[in-house]
């Protein structure tokens, strides 16, 4: 006579399948690796220019994704929202002729980006070094494409000042009408440090900076991340710019 084979405690079962789950766990988290796909976003503000009379404040949006390679090279893109404002303030009154005699009064200039697309988009590479992770745009400041700034001025204001990688010259004296000028603003870098990778407990690997001074402001994160996923074609420009990157690092 056959006999029914007897059933299995379900609190045995339960019992097994968590050890099982508790040994594979243990298998991947000691495996686990940075490599893969990251994705990101921050905010810079800064200030090149902040004298008696002169203050330029210029800040970026930006968000960023990069694939992380097994030896520490990151390739990616970023796209970065620009803003820049120019005050000048405490210049000298200026007497203008008028009819029946002259008039003084206090000039004012003040610049603005006027560019009619003042976002930017760059690949981006990387280097992780020792749980360091260092960002750079790839593309030289000369060769990125320059922002509008624009400058107002009134009339009778002269002088010349540098902005953000481009320059006002001598603007002239005239009657009392407004003086227009634009310039090319070098879109600026976000990235002036490295980041601490870490692995989140029961999660993936993330990366935070932050660092603030009298003059500038700088907050950016990013971690890896599943689903869709993008790629960027390591190019010789890219691989040369790499190297250079991990150059500077080592010196």
């Amino acid at each position: 006579m056959n006999q029914r084979p007897r059933a299995v405690p379900v609190s045995l079962l339960l019992t097994a399948s968590g050890l099982l789950l508790a040994g594979l766990a243990g298998c991947f988290e000691g495996t686990a690796t940075p490599a893969g796909y990251w994705e990101g976003k921050g905010t810079a503000i800064e200030r090149p220019m902040d004298d008696a009379v002169r203050k330029l404040t210029r800040s970026a949006e930006y968000e960023f994704w990069f694939t992380l390679a097994e030896n520490g090279d990151a390739v990616g893109e970023i796209e970065l929202t620009y803003s820049a404002d120019l005050k000048v303030e405490g210049l000298p009154n200026v007497t203008v002729p008028a009819p029946g005699g002259s008039v003084s009064f206090e000039p004012e200039v003040a610049g603005t980006l006027t560019d009619l697309d003042p976002s930017r988009r760059f690949p981006l590479i990387g280097v992780l070094e020792e749980g360091q992770l260092t960002l750079a745009i790839a593309i030289p400041e000369g060769d990125r494409p320059p922002l509008e700034f624009t400058i107002r001025a009134d009339a009778g204001v002269s002088g010349g000042m540098s902005i953000g990688g481009g320059s006002i010259g001598g603007l002239p004296l005239g009657n009392a009408q407004l003086i227009l000028q634009k310039i090319d603003m070098v879109p600026f870098s976000p990235f002036n440090g490295p980041a601490e990778v870490e692995k989140r407990p029961g999660g993936p690997f993330a990366a935070r900076y932050e660092s603030q001074g009298d003059d500038y402001a700088i907050d950016w994160s990013a971690r890896q991340m599943g689903g869709e996923q993008r790629r960027l074609e390591l190019t010789p420009e890219l691989e040369l710019e790499l190297r250079r990157l991990r150059e500077s690092l080592d010196g």
